[in-house]
């Protein structure tokens, strides 16, 4: 599974795209534990203290927002999907 981080993410990861090997059908809740498990630094930045995935980030899977999927972040995963994560973006003016 390719994931590829963006802004901030990239800096705190140190890396622009990493490659994870993880079973057919895990959630993406399954998925965000292993991302934290490999990079301790994102968890305060993608999860709340309740575990799930902060509402201002934006986690992509081939393209479409998990949060606006019908089981956000219980959705199904493969080895083949691609994920983006996106920090918050803000700008001004």
């Amino acid at each position: 599974m390719q994931v590829n981080f963006f802004a901030t993410f990239r800096s705190i990861a140190g890396k622009k795209t990493v490659y994870f090997d993880l079973a057919d059908g895990i959630s993406v809740a399954d998925f965000l534990q292993a991302l934290v498990d490999a990079f301790p630094g994102l968890k305060k930045h993608l999860l709340g203290e309740d575990g799930q995935l902060q509402g201002h980030v934006h986690l992509l899977i081939n393209g479409h927002d998990v949060l606006l999927e019908p089981q956000t972040i219980q959705t199904t995963l493969h080895p083949n999907d691609k994920i983006d994560l996106f920090p918050p973006i803000a700008g001004g003016v």
